[in-house]
Formats: structure tokens, C-alpha cells, sequence
């Protein structure tokens, strides 16, 4: 995977919660779902922060899914 330091990122200006509550209210049930498209997208197109953002998105989601 490319490194894609020194890039801007958008999601940079975002903190993990605030895109979980995003997803939550545009998504709802299907909120992890689509944060995993946007963590897959990010890996295919070589974007390794955006990547790790969407991830850490993903992430929350599930855990808070299971809890």
C-alpha cells in the first residue's frame, strides 16, 4: 500500500466519533456497512490515512454493534 503522508486528507479535520455519529444518522443499521465500503475504497485506491480513518470507523461501529 502506498504511504500517503504529506497528502492532505479530509478526514484529518474529523475526529472517529464524529463520523460515527455521521454514519449512525445517514445510515443507521447499515452504518458499519458503509463505512467498511468507504475503508475498502480507500485501500484500493492506495489512500493509507484515509484507509486507516475509515477503519477506525468500522471499528466502532462493530464494537458498538456487539455491545
Amino acid at each position: 500500500m502506498s504511504d500517503t503522508a504529506g497528502k492532505a486528507s479530509i478526514w484529518s479535520n474529523f475526529r472517529v466519533e464524529e463520523a460515527v455519529t455521521a454514519a449512525i444518522d445517514l445510515y443507521g443499521p447499515q452504518a458499519a456497512t458503509a463505512a467498511a465500503y468507504c475503508a475498502l475504497d480507500a485501500w484500493t485506491e492506495a489512500r493509507s490515512d484515509d484507509y486507516k480513518f475509515w477503519f477506525g470507523v468500522f471499528s466502532a461501529l462493530r464494537d458498538r454493534k456487539s455491545t
